[in-house]
This record gives C-alpha cells, sequence and structure tokens, in this order.
C-alpha cells in the first residue's frame, strides 16, 4: 500500500456500525440474562391426570435440552439459530436478509407458547408431562432478545432508503 493512499475506514464499508454492534451486544446480554434466569415454571403431571412437583427450568436448561422439544411439537429452541444467523446478517450489513431471519426467529421463538397447550413429555415412557404454568424472566429476555435484531434492521433499511431517495445537498431546486 502506498503511502498517498490512506487505509480503508470500517466505518465506510458497513453504514452504521455502531448502531449494528449496539443491536448485537444488546442482543447477546439480554440472551445471556435469559440463560441465566429461571425461564419457565412447570408441573409435572402423570397420564392419569395427578400432579407432580412445580419448578422452574432455567434457561441454559432450556437451551440444552430444547432441541427435543420438536418431539412434542414445539419448535421454539430453532430460534436459536435463526438470531445467531440474523446477528451474523446485520452485523455484514445484509438488512434485509437480518430482517427476514430475525422475524422469523421471533415467530419461532414466540412458538414455544404451545407448550400451554401441548404438555411436553418428561420421562422416556411417555408417564409424565410437563405441563407450562407460566413463562418468567428469562423467557421474556429471550423473546426480547429475538426482536431487537429485525427491528434494528428494519429501521436501518429503512434509513437507507430514506438516503438514497433524497436528493443530494446542493442539486435541489
Amino acid at each position: 500500500m502506498s503511502a498517498s493512499h490512506p487505509p480503508p475506514r470500517i466505518n465506510a464499508a458497513i453504514p452504521y456500525l455502531k448502531e449494528r454492534f449496539l443491536a448485537a451486544s444488546g442482543a447477546s446480554v439480554l440472551f445471556l440474562i435469559a440463560c441465566v434466569a429461571p425461564a419457565v415454571h412447570v408441573v409435572a403431571v402423570s397420564r392419569e391426570g395427578s400432579q407432580g412437583l412445580e419448578r422452574d427450568i432455567a434457561g441454559f436448561e432450556l437451551l440444552l435440552t430444547g432441541w427435543l422439544g420438536v418431539f412434542g411439537l414445539n419448535f421454539g429452541w430453532y430460534a436459536n439459530p435463526l438470531l445467531a444467523l440474523a446477528t451474523f446478517l446485520l452485523m455484514l450489513g445484509a438488512d434485509r436478509g437480518a430482517l427476514v431471519a430475525g422475524s422469523i426467529a421471533a415467530v419461532v421463538g414466540l412458538s414455544s407458547l404451545s407448550w400451554f397447550v401441548h404438555p411436553l413429555p418428561s420421562d422416556e415412557g411417555g408417564v409424565m408431562y410437563s405441563e407450562l404454568l407460566y413463562p418468567s424472566l428469562g423467557f421474556l429476555c429471550w423473546m426480547i432478545s429475538l426482536v431487537i435484531i429485525p427491528l434494528v434492521a428494519f429501521e436501518l433499511s429503512s434509513r437507507r432508503k430514506a438516503q438514497a431517495a433524497a436528493p443530494a445537498p446542493g442539486l435541489a431546486p
């Protein structure tokens, strides 16, 4: 590289880098809070209907085992890889892709509430089921983390469209 050319600026390549970083950081912090906080409060119920122990399930426990929910028709865990993809796309400046992936992640995450309708098996024999009584702080933080990325992607996309539609300074009649 010659001395006459300054090094390229990263901000010039990806507009609104600060906003992207703040959105990704905020979503990540909320995701981490969701992992350590109680996410849901459930009760064990037998096939015959007798209730057992009520307990809180922490977010990290759901993160480790939630992929198994697909066997009980609960797909909410799959919002996590979609969130990672949306965050990656947002940081690359692919706002439309981040908006689509993030919106799908939010809808898939919200589908976790199907647990209210379809209790999940809690043992191998199908004798005990876990019924969702209510979501807790961890679930709310997780859902907010899922919504941040598509909202910021939408806002940044709108700003770019407005800048492209605006006349250049000094060229207005």
